[in-house]
């Protein structure tokens, strides 16, 4: 598995996004091949952190490719106070609800 975290700083409350990312970019997501999950946490009124995670980095590679400079660009850059700040890698460990 492999995870893409964005940590985004918005011009305008994460509340007044979060309806667009759910049904609109979440959709897009799921569609592509090696997606396996989404997250959006709400770290302060106009903060949030994406947890994508994807079955390889290649997957990941490809999917930002298709979903970065269209979806994402046209619904989520033009909000954006700052410049994201992204890391990337393999997930070494993780559990499994039982």
């Amino acid at each position: 598995m492999f995870a893409v975290v964005n940590h985004l700083h918005f011009n305008k409350p994460v509340d007044e996004i979060r309806e667009s990312i759910m049904n609109e970019g979440v959709p897009i997501l799921a569609g592509l091949p090696g997606f396996r999950d989404f997250y959006l946490v709400k770290s302060a009124e106009d903060r949030a952190i994406v947890i994508l995670l994807w079955e390889d980095g290649p997957s990941a590679v490809s999917g930002s490719k298709v979903f970065g400079p269209t979806w994402f660009n046209d619904n989520i850059i033009p909000y954006l106070a700052s410049e994201q700040q992204r890391s990337v890698g393999p997930v070494i460990v993780a559990s499994e609800p039982k």
